[in-house]
């Protein structure tokens, strides 16, 4: 009997950082895999997936996580499962020819689903949007299992150019890059259900993932004894384009926008890639985000909007660049979008 794998759902889907009682409710009524009209079992049944079997939504100090080894079972009809390997895990393929084939019929339906999808009205009401964009989040997964083993690094700069990745990759790469600018169009209907708020002053210490039940979750790692402050950094590339300009460091979207000059050519700087960020997008000449997928949110509309962006560059970042902002007053940076390199600048007299 394999274990179960429950990972943390991704700080920059379009979920609150704190959740109500009722929104726990509501979490769970959306992934309720025993409900057959439920968002969830509604979007199995548009791609002709098989049913999920276990429980989908598990809870970590109010912190919501997401069965992966169903969801990977099921997008790929079985063909593939989650281990554990080191401490970690890893995809595993099962060597058997009828789920070979149920995967390759699979493949076919999802793509001319995604293809129909992409070139159709939005739908309208609540509901039906919620159920497309669940429907293409499955699409992108198991379009997401056709890639070749690589880096995010690598990953990151298909989607960022899809034109110019491997020929082997491009088309699936085009439709992935489709389904995303399709479901921040979709976004809409999960804040509604889920309005965005302030960020938590304080994070809960949770682990990224945790097997079987959140009592056997892996500790989190203790704090480090503090290095001194890097003035270079790599991260993921999300939109090329080179730029400089002064560190704008926000905890959340509610920044004060009168600290933003624009002949400073404001760079700004999150913690994380939440869909909110993207209010304060107009007022930036570049964007960075601590932690957050190339696949997000506000990492694609910077991808579509053309600012030089880079993401998942780690809280090691973000606190070199607040150290150095104290010691400087003012912290310029340079950063290359397209390569996902950010530099400190020497402190300007």
């Amino acid at each position: 009997m394999l274990k179960t794998l429950w990972m943390k759902f991704s700080e920059d889907a379009s979920l609150p950082s704190s959740f109500t009682p009722q929104e726990q409710q509501l979490l769970e009524d959306v992934y309720d895999p025993t409900n057959a009209q439920s968002i969830w079992s509604r979007a199995l049944d548009v791609l002709a997936l098989p049913p999920s079997r276990g429980p989908l939504v598990s809870w970590y100090k109010t912190v919501p996580y997401v069965n992966w080894s169903e969801i990977v079972e099921t997008v790929s009809c079985g063909w593939m499962y989650v281990t554990e390997r080191g401490g970690g895990w890893t995809y595993t393929q099962r060597n058997n020819l009828l789920r070979t084939f149920a995967l390759v019929k699979s493949q076919w339906r999802i793509e001319k689903y995604v293809d129909n999808a992409c070139k159709s009205p939005l739908p309208q009401g609540r509901d039906a949007k919620l159920l497309e964009s669940t429907a293409l989040g499955l699409a992108l997964q198991a379009l997401m299992q056709r890639l070749p083993s690589g880096s995010p690094q690598e990953f990151a700069q298909w989607l960022a150019a899809p034109d110019k990745s491997p020929f082997t990759v491009r088309k699936t790469m085009m439709q992935i890059q489709g389904i995303q600018k399709r479901r921040t169009q979709l976004s809409s209907a999960w804040l509604e259900i889920f309005p965005p708020r302030p960020a938590r002053s304080v994070e809960p210490d949770t682990p990224a993932f945790f097997w079987d039940k959140p009592d056997e979750a892996a500790p989190v790692p203790t704090a480090q004894t503090p290095q001194p402050a890097a003035t270079e950094w790599k991260g993921l590339p999300v939109c090329g384009g080179q730029v400089t300009g002064r560190a704008i460091i926000l905890k959340n979207a509610e920044a004060r926008l009168s600290a933003l000059d624009p002949s400073e050519f404001p760079i700004l700087v999150f913690p994380r890639a939440r869909p909110e960020t993207v209010e304060l997008f107009p007022h930036a000449y570049g964007l960075l985000f601590a932690e957050g997928g190339a696949l997000s949110h506000a990492c694609t509309v910077a991808r579509e909007q053309g600012i030089p962006c880079v993401t998942g560059i780690g809280q090691d970042f973000l606190r070199d660049i607040q150290t150095l902002s104290e010691k400087q007053g003012k912290l310029w940076l340079s950063i290359d979008g397209a390569e996902g390199t950010v530099k400190a600048l020497p402190q300007k007299e």
